[in-house]
């Protein structure tokens, strides 16, 4: 795990300067989704996607928020990827009327009084314009990572049309394997939904063990385990849903599956002992969408990506749409 008694000294210390700052918890839940609602659609429109990646931050491990009535945000320090020297402060998913402008005022104080950059993340083309006439610029000369600038915003959300993939609308011979593939592997597997404390540890061994393979993809990976510790351990949310995937009572993948309103669904796990079980990534995106019809949903976000590769995993199913999602940086 990452090295984070420096960063959780500086936002204990930052919270007690700001009335406006506190840690966040799972009383939290329904004033981010209260929020949510009112928002345009993204991927970032869910309690998982605010906590995933504040594990170890905080007293509760779920980050910061700042929420003065009106206006709320997702708040952390992390050390930055490549240079761990330097603790950045990430706001995430700003939402509310004047948010953009507390956020720029802050961050400039920030800076100056505690040398932290910061990113702000998960934003719509028009908030990312306005903080780029703030004087925010854009990814590429402070990258969260060289190889993938604005992390699992480099390329853009994928959100797939469940019928029509499952059905194979396109005649695509690629999905007409993967369907084909999907079938026999039912046969093979049992898909569980995850309820107990007992599975959510089952869970967690595969998020362990996954990143222990010698996987071709794993090469660009920048992710750890941790990362996925919150989708496990902080899923409060009746609107998420954790599946553990066995064979011959063996964990071999574990995934998720959110809903963002009554027709659009997310996730945001798909962790697969490959090695073990082949084609089980493919599996888990067919066996979403059939979960998906069966609750009268109709779109699956896939969420964006950080690598060239990733995207075109998730657009070889049937795409709607994408969503591009910004990251603004001062620094």
């Amino acid at each position: 795990m990452r090295d984070l008694k420096k960063a959780n000294h500086l936002i204990a210390e930052i919270a007690r300067e700001n009335k406006y700052i506190s840690p966040v918890s799972f009383k939290d839940l329904d004033l981010f989704q209260k929020f949510f609602k009112h928002e345009p659609h993204t991927y970032g429109n869910s309690w998982t996607y605010v906590v995933q990646g504040k594990y170890g931050i905080g007293p509760y491990g779920l980050g910061y928020k700042y929420y003065d009535g009106k206006n709320l945000s997702s708040f952390s320090i992390y050390p930055k990827m490549e240079q761990p020297d330097i603790l950045c402060i990430y706001w995430t998913r700003p939402m509310g009327p004047n948010i953009l402008d507390i956020i720029n005022k802050y961050t400039k104080e920030l800076l100056k009084l505690h040398a932290t950059p910061s990113y702000v993340k998960k934003i719509f083309k028009d908030q990312f314009l306005y903080l780029k006439k703030k004087g925010f610029k854009d990814t590429t000369g402070f990258p969260w990572h060289s190889g993938c600038p604005s992390e699992d915003d480099t390329y853009p959300e994928i959100i797939i049309n469940a019928k029509a993939t499952v059905e194979n609308e396109s005649h695509s011979k690629t999905i007409r394997n993967i369907l084909k593939r999907y079938r026999s592997l039912l046969s093979q597997v049992m898909v569980r939904k995850i309820i107990n404390d007992t599975q959510k540890q089952k869970g967690w061994k595969v998020a362990r063990d996954f990143f222990q393979q010698h996987l071709t993809s794993l090469s660009e990976n920048i992710s750890t385990s941790e990362d996925f510790y919150n989708v496990l351990f902080a899923s409060k949310s009746s609107r998420h849903e954790l599946f553990l995937i066995l064979k011959d009572s063996f964990s071999r993948g574990i995934f998720d599956l959110e809903r963002l309103d009554n027709k659009n669904y997310s996730t945001y796990a798909a962790l697969m002992l490959r090695e073990k079980l082949h084609n089980l990534n493919d599996f888990s995106v067919i066996y979403r969408c059939y979960r998906i019809l069966q609750k009268k949903g109709s779109h699956l976000n896939m969420g964006g990506s950080e690598t060239e590769g990733l995207h075109k995993f998730k657009s070889k199913f049937i795409v709607a749409r994408e969503n591009k999602m910004y990251w603004a940086t001062l620094y």
